[in-house]
């Protein structure tokens, strides 16, 4: 059994793309316009875009990213929940109108036990509704498991398992991926 790093509160965003915004185009804007100013705006511990290539992932075609939200405790929450509800708050959400369909985003709040420090280019998620399925990827070579990412308050799923492609991955373990977990959410992550 591998030993747990460190532990960690995470809010997985789901941010969804506004109709008619390509990927790249929701990629640029993200980058250079959105996380630049949220960056400018609140106190972040962790930052982390996890941009969606739609040609892999057809069941997410309306997904643009999975933002992660780093905390170290509760308490860092809350100072990012008091900063959201300021005039910063307010700045934010009018930008998001440019290049999200905020009615459909969410979060998904979860405690991360982190087993790597290791940051990946390449990810892949996975929305477990059992504990099988939260290791389901966890033997396939090229791929590392970096959390569980278990739900606090779960619902329909448990946790949202992460791994990080490595380069030793190869092409008939990516067709499996795809194949045989349809529900994997392969994604470019970009780390502040």
């Amino acid at each position: 059994m591998q030993e747990w790093l460190f532990k960690l509160i995470k809010a997985l965003a789901f941010i969804h793309k506004k109709t008619g915004v390509s990927d790249s185009e929701f990629k640029n804007y993200y980058e250079n316009t959105h996380a630049p100013l949220a960056s400018s705006l609140l106190t972040f511990e962790g930052y982390e875009r996890n941009y969606i290539d739609t040609k892999l992932n057809p069941l997410y075609a309306a997904l643009g990213s999975i933002s992660i939200f780093k905390y170290q405790s509760m308490k860092s929450l809350d100072v990012i929940g008091d900063q959201m509800s300021s005039s910063e708050g307010d700045i934010l959400r009018k930008d998001e109108l440019n290049f999200m369909d905020v009615s459909k985003n969410f979060f998904v709040l979860t405690e991360s036990n982190q087993r790597t420090e290791q940051k990946f280019n390449k990810k892949v998620f996975y929305p477990a509704n059992d504990n099988e399925e939260l290791s389901r990827l966890d033997r396939l070579k090229g791929i590392k498991k970096i959390s569980d990412n278990l739900v606090i308050e779960p619902n329909e799923i448990i946790g949202i398992a992460e791994y990080g492609i490595t380069k030793d991955i190869s092409l008939n373990t990516l067709e499996q991926i795809t194949q045989e977990h349809p529900k994997s959410v392969f994604v470019t992550s970009i780390t502040n």
